[in-house]
């Protein structure tokens, strides 16, 4: 099974926990998933493994598979890669997109740089905003090598960043890397973001690479308190010996 048919299994699935029976706490057996979407059992099988490895449903030998009726409170989640124009479509809330800055540069030593490309690196550089029912809650600033030394002039800078890499590098992201810090949003965030205060703010800083451990991308956000749906949360399963 391709990667795409099994993430469309998987939002087939969820969709059975989000139908008319939404309040019940278990799936239905995998025959029943299997006759609902299509699906063989052994796909089947395969994605509700998956479903466990994110947190979705607890599977018990010789039990009907329970699903993390919490989910739907958790909020955004940042264990897994999403736009955020469409994580915030999916909280119900109309997203808005702002693209600040943008423009082709050659990387040069700074005490601002936050990727580990090489100096003399030609990058495009985009600086986004984001926004949910009209509330700017996130800034990212994006740093995407270019491979060809002529820069492409039609490219659509309010692409997501792991599009725009492909586009303009090739590298398809495989795996990204976050940090997480702490940070009082600095004099240009606070101002894009209609801050009158200082302001406490959570930074990210990721790291897009391929599958051959290329660099895709780096990113830096700044996050401020986001609307209620849209917190950031992980969820972690929990094993016992």
């Amino acid at each position: 099974m391709r990667a795409s048919d099994n993430e469309e299994l998987l939002d087939k699935i969820l969709d059975l926990w989000r139908g008319p029976k939404s309040g019940e706490a278990t799936l239905p057996s995998e025959p029943a998933i299997a006759l609902a979407t299509g699906a063989s059992r052994n796909s089947v099988r395969e994605a509700l493994i998956r479903l466990e490895e994110r947190g979705y449903v607890h599977r018990t030998q010789g039990a009907r598979t329970a699903l993390n009726m919490r989910l739907a409170e958790v909020g955004n989640r940042v264990d897994r890669q999403i736009d955020h124009s469409v994580a915030i479509a999916r909280a119900g809330y109309e997203p808005g997109l702002r693209v600040v800055e943008s423009g082709v540069i050659t990387l040069e030593a700074g005490p601002d740089r936050f990727d580990d490309l090489p100096d003399g690196t030609l990058a495009l550089r985009t600086v986004k905003m984001w926004s949910a029912d009209g509330l700017a809650y996130v800034v990212a600033e994006d740093i995407i090598p270019i491979t060809d030394s002529a820069p492409p002039l039609d490219v659509e800078t309010g692409q997501p960043v792991f599009d725009l890499a492909e586009r303009l590098n090739g590298i398809g992201v495989a795996w990204e890397t976050v940090w997480f810090t702490p940070v009082l949003v600095d004099s240009f965030a606070a101002r894009l973001l209609s801050l009158t205060e200082p302001t406490a703010g959570l930074q990210l800083v990721y790291c897009g690479l391929g599958a051959t451990d290329d660099v895709a991308y780096w990113s830096r956000e700044i996050q401020i308190a986001a609307p209620t749906r849209l917190r950031n949360a992980l969820v972690r399963r929990v094993r016992r010996s």
